[in-house]
């Protein structure tokens, strides 16, 4: 059994700067020294840009005021004050990414309430894909046959794929997640919430930064970043950052590493204004890793004395559970030394597989097979908005198109036991038509849409096991249509009703022909099997009208292929399968605004994630297991104030989502599937805000409660059961951070930053596996900054995870120096 580890959560991102670090701790990629090497910005005097001006003005008076800074958001499609929106939203501006060392999308979970994002999709082996939770509903499986829980939209853009979710934060204007169903004003379905993210768009005038860092591990990271307006209508924006680092990960058996990091990424982005109406953005980006696989850790390697178990599952079913340890210790390398049918492989000879290969160190491994993670991502997107004049009529316009190699030392040995490669060539094309605009003097607001996602793709997936060499995985062909529709009429100037409905028609379709065994290491071993037991189990039933076993539930060596079975070696029917749903989900809101600093709200939203298919498939099945849709009905009540003169913000969400057909991952012998689990009820709140005490000190705070609990399981999900705690689901999550301006003069002011963040313990799986176990943690950080009287020369020292814990999500910690200059 292993984990990934991923140590990318407290890397710096530092811009204009020149910095040094002095980290702690052995266990973790990014600590020890770092130095930019060289740091260039650029710009007029008047280098912020115009729109930048408008948008910020009012947070500026604010400020000026001494008062909280207003904070904007689009979550409802159009600009208004998070204040005034009747939604649990956490936004962050670029500069707030900026300031809290954001490197890349799975980090904002620090600084938001019951949210739980994890960089390195659970047994994926690549580390440019994320596992997402929001208020407990998520996916944790990364395959191409299964939809992700919560949407990444980037640039209004919807990431169809946990491969690829793992986005850099290089150049973005504002982040915005938004809990609960969101399908009302959102092209994809999104049933546990929605992460926004928004790049800068290019400005009207020049600007130019660069960046170069070094460190441990020999890190060199270099980004640039220039704007440059072609025009009085045309403007160009662009980055590019490069960014590699050895792996922090050691591989005993080979001297290799594990963990690295080798990116380019890139964005143009072209945006032309010919008049006051019309706007038109294009854009395209790229994204090329060649890297080691991720991280693992072996925890535990358990061996058995028999190479096929055969299995009564509580629904009726009975299943072969093989063993690939046996299968190796006895008929592959470690046949003859490795003891005989019914016996253990002795754990003191190395020819073996056994516990003698769990290293007890996190920063070390024995993986000795394939060590690769490659990924190739491009895309580009038209934005077209025209504005009527109170109506604003959107088009995006998308293509992306990604390939991925991942090859994987599964088993965490020398020897080869469990290795397998992910070939994942995927392409999607989405139309997307908004409209939005208001009516009757502002009274009626609203936004209509409609949505067409085109997905096509596969991953053939090979895997070398110790009992059998066989290919996994298959293709997929989707079609989402959608249609959506929310509005919201103000009854009076303090009551409004925000009523919402969409129609989702999606088909899925998954072909598994390619899935055949293609070496059956039983063959010639067994007399009544003379091609394999495995290969004549699948003969007895993929595709049968029932199976054909023996009492003891071996195959009947008399079997013969079905007609869907040619060669008599598929494990699943060559047929393409597929699934549909046609769904209306809706949502409705009441916000009532007590005074103008008070406003409460209730609201009911119904959101639900297509079925689909299972696609790791071993030994063969009579047809291809299928899961149904999920549901989530959410029910909340908000309070969301401003009190003591705009010094202290405070909003509190309560919320309940009953959650049926909940698709979970099981292991059945050496096959994770997902299956319906059940249904569950998920209760808790959120209290997240800001305070602004005094002109100096800013506190920026959030805390939040889950109790996720099933009310009832299905037998096939096996064995999770009631008491059975949700994977990915802390109950507890808190987080502080402060500024203050300790001293502030004509020759500059002094800054100091310090945050706290906090996560209860944490199962990683569904069937709660002890050694998949997460204890709580809390991880402290700290910095200091000088800016001189002109705001063109910064210097900050800052220091991650000063107790030095250690955990399974984040690096514990780093120091540094921090130069920044701006003209």
């Amino acid at each position: 059994m292993d984990r990934n580890r991923d140590p990318n959560q407290t890397q710096g991102r530092i811009c204009m700067s020149m910095m040094y670090n002095t980290g702690s701790g052995k266990q973790w990629l990014l600590t020890g020294s770092s130095l930019v090497l060289a740091c260039l910005a650029f710009a007029p005097t008047n280098a912020f840009a115009q729109d930048a001006k408008q948008a910020s003005a009012a947070a500026q008076e604010n400020e000026d005021t001494g008062g909280l800074d207003t904070i904007v958001v689009t979550a409802r499609k159009r600009e208004e004050n998070a204040q005034e929106t009747p939604i649990a939203v956490t936004a962050m501006s670029g500069a707030m990414i900026e300031d809290r060392q954001i490197a890349n999308v799975a980090q904002v979970a620090s600084f938001a309430p019951n949210v739980n994002i994890q960089p390195v999709g659970n047994i994926s082996g690549s580390s440019a894909s994320l596992t997402a939770f929001i208020r407990g509903v998520g996916q944790t499986d990364f395959n191409i046959t299964v939809d992700p829980g919560v949407g990444i939209y980037v640039d209004g853009v919807y990431v169809a794929r946990s491969v690829g979710g793992l986005l850099d934060m290089a150049d973005i204007s504002n982040v915005q997640i938004l809990r609960g169903p969101q399908g009302t004003l959102f092209g994809k379905n999104t049933i546990g919430g929605a992460i926004i993210v928004n790049t800068n768009e290019p400005g009207n005038d020049f600007e130019l930064k660069l960046e170069a860092a070094t460190g441990r591990f020999n890190r060199a990271d270099i980004k640039g970043i220039v704007n440059i307006p072609i025009s009085d209508t045309l403007a160009m924006r662009a980055v590019a950052s490069y960014e590699t680092r050895d792996g922090y990960q050691r591989r005993l058996f080979d001297g290799g590493r594990q963990g690295n990091k080798d990116s380019f990424s890139g964005r143009v982005a072209f945006k032309w204004e010919p008049t006051d109406n019309f706007k038109a953005i294009l854009a395209a980006d790229v994204n090329i890793r060649r890297e080691e696989q991720a991280a693992i850790y072996l925890i535990e390697n358990r061996d058995s004395p028999d190479l096929l178990q055969i299995v009564n599952l509580p629904d009726g079913r009975q299943v072969a559970f093989p063993s690939s340890n046996f299968g190796y210790n006895k008929l592959g390398g470690g046949a003859g030394q490795c003891g005989a049918p019914g016996e253990l492989a002795p754990v003191s000879n190395p020819n073996c597989v056994s516990s003698r290969w769990v290293t007890g160190d996190i920063d070390t491994t024995w993986a000795g097979g394939p060590n690769r993670s490659d990924f190739d991502l491009w895309g580009t997107n038209l934005t077209l908005e025209y504005d009527f004049g109170g109506v604003t009529l959107k088009s995006i316009s998308a293509y992306r198109d990604q390939k991925s190699v991942i090859e994987y030392d599964f088993d965490v040995t020398p020897h080869e036991v469990l290795q397998l490669t992910n070939n994942i060539d995927l392409w999607q094309a989405s139309q997307e038509l908004q409209l939005n605009g208001n009516l009757f003097d502002d009274r009626l607001k609203f936004a209509l849409g409609a949505y067409y996602l085109k997905e096509k793709g596969q991953d053939i997936e090979p895997l070398r096991f110790g009992f059998a060499n066989f290919l996994s995985g298959g293709k997929i062909n989707n079609d989402s249509y959608a249609a959506y529709m929310q509005f919201t009429y103000k009854v009076t100037d303090k009551l409004s009703i925000t009523p919402g409905i969409r129609y989702t028609n999606e088909t899925k379709r998954f072909d598994p022909s390619a899935q055949v065994i293609y070496r059956d290491f039983t063959a010639g071993l067994l007399p009544p099997y003379p091609d394999g037991v495995f290969i004549q189990y699948s003969r007895c039933l993929v595709g049968q009208p029932a199976p054909q076993l023996l009492p003891n539930g071996f195959p009947d060596p008399a079997c013969v292929p079905s007609a869907t079975n040619p060669g008599g070696n598929h494990n699943l029917p060559a047929v393409e399968v597929s699934a549909k749903a046609k769904e209306w989900t809706p949502a409705v809101s009441v916000n009532y605004q007590f005074t103008d600093d008070i406003m409460g709200y209730a609201s009911y939203s119904k959101g639900f994630k297509n079925g689909g298919f299972s696609q790791r498939i071993f030994p063969g099945e009579l047809v291809t297991p299928a899961f149904t849709p999920e549901f989530v009905e959410s029910y909340e009540v908000g309070l969301k104030t401003e009190l003591f003169d705009r010094r202290l913000r405070m909003n509190i969400a309560l919320f309940q989502s009953d959650y049926s057909d909940i698709q979970i991952v099981v292991n059945e012998g050496i096959a994770p599937k997902v299956r319906n689990g059940g249904v569950g009820r998920i209760k808790g709140f959120e209290i997240e805000g800001q305070a602004a005490p005094t002109d100096w000190l800013r506190i920026d705070y959030g805390v939040g409660y889950l109790d996720a609990y099933y009310r009832s399981v299905d037998p096939s999900a096996f064995p999770v059961n009631v008491n059975s705690k949700f994977a990915f689901v802390p109950e507890w999550t808190a987080t502080i951070a402060a500024n203050a301006t300790v001293y502030e003069s004509d020759k500059g002011k002094f800054v100091l930053r310090g945050d706290w963040y906090h996560q209860s313990v944490t199962f990683k799986d569904a069937i709660n596996s002890p050694q998949l176990y997460q204890p709580a943690y809390s991880v402290f950080g700290a910095s200091a900054s000088f800016t001189d009287a002109s705001d063109h020369f910064t210097v900050t020292a800052g220091v991650t995870n000063l107790t030095r814990t250690i955990h399974d999500d984040a690096a514990p910690g780093s120091s540094g120096l921090d130069l920044s200059v701006a003209q």
